[in-house]
């Protein structure tokens, strides 16, 4: 049996004063912060994110193919964001429903996004250049292969405001979507039932599926991200504000607009 995190509820562990813990399957329906999430939360979503994950992609495509001119602007930088904004929003209200964060005051604190940046976020933007650099140094020197970003590509290919369309979900839907989904919710979910090291081993695993693209195409890149979710894990565990990891993400991401726009 896994002991629980210091301030865990469940497995006989008390919890806080004034708090009821999510363990209590017998407990009225709570909302956050009077339900206090745990692992069961982040499989459950887990779990949800996977469905999702096999059936939106056909859905967007068959809707976006079915508007009128579709076939004009389907692979424009207009429509390339126009894709990306239902995939993430599906996401965020899926994490934002098994959070049991029912009004925007609640998913804003809950998630960490009420708070301002705290010291650590220069040690998270200087980790993720590193990390960036370190795979560039290891590509350059044909230590290893990269994978190619179809954005940054498509971006570099385009002509007029539109090519910006295509740089926008990967400077701003990500960092903003991925962060509250997985360190936001994810992370501290498992943290209310797991070890630090479960926790951020089993986020590296997310990510892994969700970047799967990458991690079969180049141990480079499998790398370099497991590395930078590991950095991201931490800055979570030390400050209670996400935006430390939101901007960790937007660095890591900006970065590759610097190295060639591949990982070669």
């Amino acid at each position: 049996m896994i002991d629980p995190a210091p301030g865990a509820v469940g497995n006989g562990a008390v919890p806080p004063q004034g708090q009821m813990g999510a363990a209590d399957e017998k407990a009225p329906y709570l909302t956050f912060p009077d339900y206090q999430w745990s692992a069961r939360d982040a499989w459950k979503c887990l779990g949800m994110l996977v469905i999702f994950g096999f059936v939106m992609e056909p859905v967007i495509f068959t809707l976006a193919h079915l508007l009128p001119g579709s076939h004009r602007w389907y692979g424009s930088g207009y429509g390339f964001f126009l894709r990306a904004v239902p995939h993430y929003g599906i996401i965020l209200l899926t994490a934002a429903y098994f959070a049991r964060t029912e009004k925007l005051a609640t998913f804003w604190k809950g998630f960490g996004l009420d708070r301002n940046p705290s010291e650590y976020v220069w040690l998270g933007v200087t980790m993720a250049l590193i990390i960036r650099g370190f795979a560039h140094f290891m590509l350059i020197h044909g230590w290893g292969k990269g994978f190619t970003n179809y954005d940054i590509v498509a971006f570099k290919n385009a002509a007029g405001p539109e090519r910006y369309f295509f740089l926008a979900p990967l400077l701003l839907l990500a960092p903003l979507v991925e962060e509250s989904v997985n360190r936001g919710f994810l992370y501290k979910a498992f943290r209310g039932s797991y070890s630090m090291g479960i926790s951020m081993g089993l986020i590296v695993a997310w990510t892994a599926w969700t970047h799967w693209a990458q991690y079969s195409h180049s141990w480079v890149a499998a790398i370099d991200l497991s590395l930078l979710t590991i950095v991201q894990c931490h800055l979570r565990e030390k400050s209670d504000s996400l935006w430390d990891c939101i901007f960790c993400h937007f660095a890591f991401n900006f970065s590759l607009l610097f190295v060639g726009g591949t990982l070669r």
